[in-house]
């Protein structure tokens, strides 16, 4: 009887830790509430990464939720399948791959068995096969071997102030440090890498993989909720937008202005007759920066002029003139003119409590035709991408958009709408948007590969190349070049393109025979047939240009097979078409890109250099296509849907857009160091802009600590606001903070740090605003958006930054406001409110 209540009371006693297996994500496992594995995955591929078979990075498995503590997972794709358990047993988690390749081709494996939260072990030690080693403050440089934590092993013990973690398998486990590592699922992340690799896959029989995770947490006393009295201080001056020199981006081609010699801008001016709706722009990109100075007539009047005039220059071009009491703002055509309104706006700064601009001239052009980044559609696009545009891309100067928006409701695809999918009428006013902003918008819809979209909810399987792996359109069928004809057709109808992108890379990446001549012989009849539907729709047809490089004549992304294959398929391609020409190494040097450049422009193609996030990559082939006058297009992969919340997550992909807008005008050809600004940093001041009073403006700050300024705003640093984290002055801090307001702010302004990183986009505290009267407003505070820690990559975008401190700044219903409840949703983050602000209603 005593043995059997043993074993009742083992059987209801909580797990040690929580785990999940998420189709995309792999193994995720939560320790106390403590993120410790963040994902995992495995990918197929030829000896020498030659070629890739199959990755669950990119393709969901099944997976079957067996009993509360075991998961089963499965997938096939052609001669790729797999099987895995995953079963929690006490304190352990036991997992078993098997892994089957059907083919005669040989194939290796690379299991990650999971990603490695470091925060839990920061400051702790590792020990492998009883090797005891101190685990390093500082990511090393290299590639893998360089960053191995010693040597593979049988047992791999990782040992922090939070927890202990065991790994064990029958074969030895690599682990090593990926923080900072040059691999996309790894920047900004403080992860480990922990796995196998090169497992060789044999096709007469399974594979089988196995290891054991057993998770030790230690003992933590949480600190009750605490509430904090505050004293209150008044300060006059309190907030100020900062006197500085406006950093202009892009740079300019040719300016000759003294920033000695000034005139006021005071909101008295006198502009144009017939040109209202563009000095409208000049007044609205004021008021996202500043609260106007009320009208002084001692300031002066200050006259405008300006319009379109044929200076001889490129598209796009324009000309500034400032002299005491008059403005020249001319375009050499609409667009032009518009960017040089912006130009203008950006040159307006403070100075000795008044707004000036600089007197003297620019006179400005872009290095190329084509300045555009490619995003995504969905649901959210609209409002999302009008505040990016408005507030970043169109001042900057970027003309074009790429809109992948094959997820739209076709009406020529019924049934195939899925949780991504974009309204048509959206789509539509999100066009006419970018056409009133002098934006061209090109509509992206893949018409071969990457086809996925057309196989949604079952439709359209009898089109495939292979139905099993609904990938690629088998584009010899008729009926499916006619389907192709009639998305088109309806797109062009209804967003009346100048231009079409037809996609086509990695056209046989996934259920397509492996067979060099197979493509080539349908890109010959297929890719004649695309021009066509560009031709019939008066169109300029592009593509991107993996397909038609051979391994050699690019430095990355050379996906034609051989040098003759390669030249096949450019052939096909109708002269004149735009290649969106695609490569990702971070190399600064231009002459690494120069020759896919070259190898189009000679085939009669217009080569589009395409980047991605990494900043070299955009400095050496943005600096190439200023060389060979090609177009220049910034990509983004973000989550293949368009919104705040994927920004976030990948907010590298977007605030490199900074720097890929100054080299795409410029191709200024300075090196990264070079530079006089942090791209992520004017990026965030951009994006989530709040304006600035000119004069002082009184506020009202919390604490009595060391004054300081973060944002325009005025704060005393706080004491004992510290929330929990992992570090030993966090590890037992409360969860909540609380403290009386008795107020009617109309904005308050947080000041916010955190110890640890954590995944972008996920929520680690709530602010609760109570109001006297009245339901509570309850805001997330978002890692990567309000707060990041001090080692992340990346700023938070929506707010500004200074020594690891945002300022957060929060509008108000202007209500008195009874109470601030701060709430941390993460054990791990360990948020501190440094300081609070609240600026009074008038």
């Amino acid at each position: 009887m005593v043995l059997l209540c043993a074993v009742i009371a083992s059987s209801t006693q909580s797990p040690a830790f929580d785990f999940t297996v998420d189709p995309a994500k792999g193994l995720e496992v939560k320790v106390r509430g403590v993120s410790v594995v963040r994902g995992s995955w495995f990918q197929f591929y030829a000896p020498g990464w030659k070629k890739g078979y199959y990755s669950s990075r990119w393709n969901k498995q099944s997976v079957r939720q067996v009993d509360a503590d075991t998961v089963e997972t499965s997938f096939t794709s052609g001669p790729a399948s797999g099987r895995a358990t995953y079963r929690r047993v006490g304190n352990r988690l036991e997992v078993v791959h098997e892994l089957d390749w059907k083919s005669a081709d040989p194939a290796l494996a690379e299991l990650n068995a999971g990603m490695i939260w470091l925060t839990p072990f920061e400051g702790g030690e590792a020990k492998l096969d009883g090797r005891v080693r101190l685990l390093p403050d500082l990511a090393p440089v290299g590639d893998m071997s360089k960053r191995q934590i010693g040597t593979p092993a049988l047992e791999t013990v990782l040992a922090g102030p939070f927890m202990q973690l065991k790994m064990t398998a029958p074969t030895p486990m690599i682990t090593f440090d990926a923080r900072r590592y040059n691999q996309d699922w790894a920047e900004g992340a403080p992860l480990y890498w922990a796995g196998f690799g090169s497992v060789e896959l044999d096709s007469s029989r399974s594979t089988r993989i196995a290891y054991t995770y057993e998770f030790e947490p230690k003992a933590r006393q949480t600190a009750p909720d605490k509430k904090l009295e505050l004293s209150r201080l008044q300060m006059p001056e309190g907030m100020i937008a900062p006197e500085e020199r406006p950093i202009l981006i892009p740079k300019p081609s040719q300016s000759a202005l003294d920033w000695g010699t000034t005139v006021t801008v005071s909101g008295l001016w006198n502009f144009p007759a017939g040109l209202p709706k563009v000095f409208e722009v000049f007044k609205a990109e004021l008021a996202k920066r500043y609260i106007m100075p009320k009208l002084n007539p001692a300031d002066g009047r200050l006259d405008f002029d300006g319009g379109m005039s044929n200076m001889r220059l490129k598209p796009g071009s324009y000309r500034i003139s400032i002299r005491p009491g008059a403005v020249s703002v001319l375009g050499q055509d609409e667009e032009g003119f518009l960017n040089g309104i912006y130009r203008l706006a950006q040159l307006v700064h403070v100075k000795s409590g008044k707004l000036v601009l600089p007197t003297g001239e620019i006179e400005d052009e872009p290095s190329t035709d084509f300045r555009g980044v490619h995003l995504f559609v969905g649901k959210d696009a609209p409002a999302f991408q009008k505040q990016l545009w408005n507030n970043v891309l169109r001042p900057l100067m970027f003309n074009k958009v790429v809109l992948q928006c094959e997820r739209t409701s076709w009406r020529a695809l019924p049934g195939g709408d899925g949780p991504i999918t974009m309204k048509q009428d959206d789509l539509v006013k999100l066009f006419d948007f970018y056409r009133a902003i002098r934006v061209e918008p090109i509509p992206l819809i893949q018409s071969w590969g990457h086809a996925e979209w057309m196989f949604e909810n079952g439709k359209n399987l009898d089109l495939a190349m292979d139905p099993k792996v609904p990938y690629a359109l088998d584009v010899t069928k008729p009926d499916a070049r006619k389907l192709i004809e009639n998305i088109w057709d309806e797109a062009a109808r209804v967003l009346k393109p100048k231009t079409i992108h037809f996609g086509l890379d990695e056209v046989d990446m996934r259920g397509f025979p492996k067979s060099a001549e197979r493509v080539s012989s349908m890109w010959e009849t297929h890719l004649p047939f695309l021009g066509s539907l560009a031709k019939k729709q008066n169109a300029k047809m592009m593509l991107w240009g993996d397909k038609g490089l051979a391994p050699g004549e690019a430095v990355d992304a050379a996906l034609g097979d051989s040098t003759a294959h390669a030249a096949r398929r450019r052939a096909a391609i109708p002269k004149g078409a735009m290649i969106a020409d695609w490569h990702y190494k971070a190399d600064e040097k231009h002459t690494t890109f120069l020759k896919s450049l070259q190898i189009w422009k000679a085939d009669g193609l217009q080569p589009v250099a395409s980047t991605w996030y990494r900043p070299e990559n955009v400095v050496g082939f943005f600096t190439a296509a200023g060389v060979e006058r090609a177009g220049a297009l910034q990509t983004t992969w973000a989550g293949y849907e368009s919104n705040e919340a994927n920004m976030i997550k990948n907010a590298n992909q977007f605030s490199v857009m900074v720097l890929a807008a100054d080299y795409a005008w410029s191709a200024r050809g300075e090196k990264l160091k070079e530079l006089n600004y942090r791209f992520d940093d004017v990026f965030a001041r951009m994006y989530s802009q709040k304006p600035l009073p000119v004069n002082y403006e009184p506020v009202e700050t919390f604490g009595r600590g060391t004054t300081f300024r973060v944002g325009g705003v005025t704060f005393n640093e706080l004491e004992q606001t510290q929330l929990i984290g992992l570090s030993p002055a966090s590890f037992n801090a409360p969860s909540a903070l609380e403290f009386a307001m008795e107020s009617s702010p109309k904005e308050l302004a947080l000041a916010l740090t955190c110890e640890s990183g954590e995944d972008a986009g996920a929520v680690i505290s709530n602010l609760v605003i109570e109001y006297a009267t009245g339901p509570a407003t309850r805001l997330p505070i978002v890692y990567g958006n309000q707060v990041a820690s001090a080692d992340a990559g990346n700023l938070p975008v929506g707010g500004i930054t200074k020594d690891a401190v945002t300022n957060w700044r929060v509008t108000t219903t202007g209500k008195p406001i009874k109470r601030l409840r701060i709430e941390s949703k993460s054990s791990s983050a360990g948020l501190r409110l440094v300081g609070l602000s609240v600026v009074p209603s008038k």
